[in-house]
């Protein structure tokens, strides 16, 4: 018994493990400051207690950067899934009474990633009753009751906290058959020939595609559609669209849509959870969001071709 307190007596203080694991994913002292709400001299004197209570160097400072050495490297592997059960343990605690949350969740996310996946969040939590708005158009968090929206575009929203979730890459995506039929990718001048989706909510951004791969105008047939999740559809059926990567990963899994180059990006917009700075996030709300964000994240599982 003596021998396993003088092992807990020799672990180092558990925030000095929280913060080293920011600091060690973000490689600043200042940025890992701005999301603690505390001073980088700070982050820096905890860093320096933890490299003394373990005996070893974990960073690499420089004047103006900063590197994990490779026992920090090694530390930063070992220690985030402990450390990311101890988060789990402890919302699940705080969840344990039946709690209701209002989510605003746009229509692909809610379609490709919420609805399949629904009744496992339901097992896993059953204390906590999800109600659903898929409105295209953002909610007014500040006075529609709505406790977070999962919303696409640029931050900063007024009187709103955000988080980001998950980039977002562009991928062109057509009906089954299309890269067969005009020789694609191997002839991506083929590209201007075929029928494009237009929608009317972002006018001009097969235009903006075509200019960034250098590519000369279109000459194929123009079908337009309002929104994004009628140009989704009609990417099964009439022609080539722009589609959300990794949203749209489980259409392409299911060999419903098929797509002819790796997806490109990640481009200025992104996928963010949003709430009111006023109100915060309650432990049901942290729950939902950590869990989203880990189901946007396990939709990525192709090589992404990141623009310059």
């Amino acid at each position: 018994m003596r021998g396993s307190l003088l092992v807990l007596d020799r672990l180092p203080n558990l925030n000095l493990l929280l913060t080293f694991e920011i600091a060690g994913q973000l490689l600043s002292f200042k940025a890992a400051a701005d999301a603690l709400h505390v001073t980088p001299s700070a982050v820096s004197q905890q860093m320096q207690q933890l490299e003394d209570s373990i005996g070893h160097s974990l960073f690499t400072r420089r004047n103006r950067s900063l590197e994990l050495t490779r026992d920090g490297e090694r530390l930063l592997r070992l220690i985030q899934p402990h450390l990311s059960g101890l988060r789990s343990a402890i919302s699940e605690i705080r969840v344990s009474q039946d709690q209701q949350l209002r989510v605003s969740v746009m229509p692909p996310v809610a379609n490709r990633v919420l609805f399949p996946r629904l009744a496992d969040f339901r097992e896993v939590y059953p204390n906590i009753e999800l109600l659903v708005d898929t409105s295209l158009s953002n909610s007014n968090l500040l006075s529609s009751g709505i406790d977070i929206a999962i919303r696409f575009g640029q931050p900063p929203w007024p009187g709103l906290a955000h988080e980001k979730l998950s980039d977002v890459l562009i991928q062109v995506v057509t009906p089954v058959g299309f890269c067969e039929k005009y020789d694609l990718p191997q002839k991506i001048l083929e590209l201007s020939k075929i029928p494009l989706i237009h929608m009317a909510e972002r006018p001009g951004a097969w235009e903006r595609f075509f200019d960034q791969l250098g590519l000369p105008p279109s000459e194929g047939v123009a079908y337009k559609v309002d929104d994004y999740p009628a140009a989704i559809q009609a990417a099964e059926t009439l022609g080539a669209a722009l589609a959300l990567y990794p949203i749209e990963q489980p259409l392409l899994s299911s060999g419903r849509v098929e797509a002819p180059f790796p997806p490109i990006g990640p481009i200025d917009e992104a996928i963010y959870a949003v709430y009111a700075k006023n109100r915060g996030l309650s432990p049901s709300g942290r729950v939902f969001v950590d869990w989203i964000q880990s189901a946007l994240l396990a939709l990525d599982s192709q090589k992404i071709l990141h623009s310059d």
